[in-house]
């Protein structure tokens, strides 16, 4: 039996429709609130709360354990009762980097989009919150670091970017398996296409700006950047750079909204509603050039979508 240690994520359901095509043989454990779940269903889906019960009953024998985000309530579980099992790592992005800003020296933004005051590379609105935050964090690598060296066999990610820095930063040891959710439909691979196929081409002079409000898009960066090369060449307001911000960070929202008309004028445009799926391939496709600002994977449909349209 194949046992996944998961939260309630919208994306799994189609991972977990695929990994049955291959083998019928797993077991999904939910960390976090007890059913009923929004996003995972199905026999093989139990709470983690049910497990000895479940493993009883069921006398499940598990041959490998696949962490689908790890956390410390994962961790304690593979030390109770994952024994000498091969363990899968199915890498998210921020089980890394909270702990790499705030112990590794690490940052994910740029001077112009630093967060301001003490502690300012860990979470939290008040230094109070950040303080608590960073104490948490500190207490959690001391479980995290060992973990990762010692009990890892394989971790499980598209980016080699991510993966030389968990080796340099934390001395893994183990193997990277490309991996990826796809999260995408066929269907959205297929339009792409169809789009390329029909003749689609990008719009001159069309820029994407990131693909959210995240912070870590470094939003204020680029449009510095941005301002003294259009300051430079000349460019007429008709040069369009588009920035999607209807969902993020709201305080980043709010500022990026605010100084792209300041520096860009009429050539910055704010995307504040949200766009259905078509709407927003369409506008990927129809970009003549993309920018994005992350010192991180982050956006991988995004970024795979406007290389196939030849963004």
């Amino acid at each position: 039996m194949y046992i996944h240690l998961i939260n309630d994520e919208k994306f799994l359901m189609p991972f977990m429709r695929r990994a049955n095509e291959v083998t019928q043989q797993h077991l999904y454990i939910v960390f976090g609130p007890v059913a009923p779940y929004r996003h995972v269903s199905g026999e093989q889906v139990i709470h983690a709360s049910e497990w000895d019960r479940y493993a009883r009953e069921h006398g499940v024998v598990a041959t490998r354990i696949y962490i689908h985000l790890l956390t410390f309530q994962k961790i304690k579980w593979v030390r109770l009762h994952g024994g000498t099992l091969p363990v899968y790592w199915m890498f998210y992005g921020n089980d890394l980097y909270e702990l790499l800003q705030a112990f590794k020296g690490f940052s994910l933004y740029e001077r112009a989009d630093r967060p301001k005051g003490g502690l300012a590379n860990v979470k939290g609105k008040s230094l109070k919150i950040r303080l608590e935050r960073y104490l948490k964090l500190a207490a959690y690598q001391r479980h995290f670091a060992p973990f990762v060296r010692e009990r890892i066999n394989y971790w499980c990610f598209w980016n080699t970017g991510d993966f030389e820095l968990l080796v340099q930063k934390y001395g893994f040891a183990g193997t990277m398996l490309p991996f990826q959710y796809g999260a995408f439909n066929p269907e959205d691979v297929e339009q792409v296409q169809r789009w390329v196929r029909e003749g689609g081409r990008p719009t001159p002079g069309k820029l994407l700006l990131n693909h959210s409000g995240s912070q870590s898009g470094n939003h204020a960066h680029i449009l510095g950047l941005l301002k003294s090369a259009f300051e430079e060449g000349g460019t007429s307001p008709s040069f369009e750079v588009v920035a999607p911000l209807s969902y993020g960070d709201p305080e980043q929202i709010e500022r990026i909204a605010h100084l792209g008309p300041q520096w860009l004028g009429e050539a910055f445009h704010p995307l504040m509603d949200y766009l259905d799926r078509t709407a927003y391939f369409d506008l990927i496709c129809t970009s003549s050039i993309a920018v994005f600002g992350h010192r991180r994977q982050e956006a991988g449909n995004t970024l795979f979508i406007a290389m196939m349209s030849g963004t």
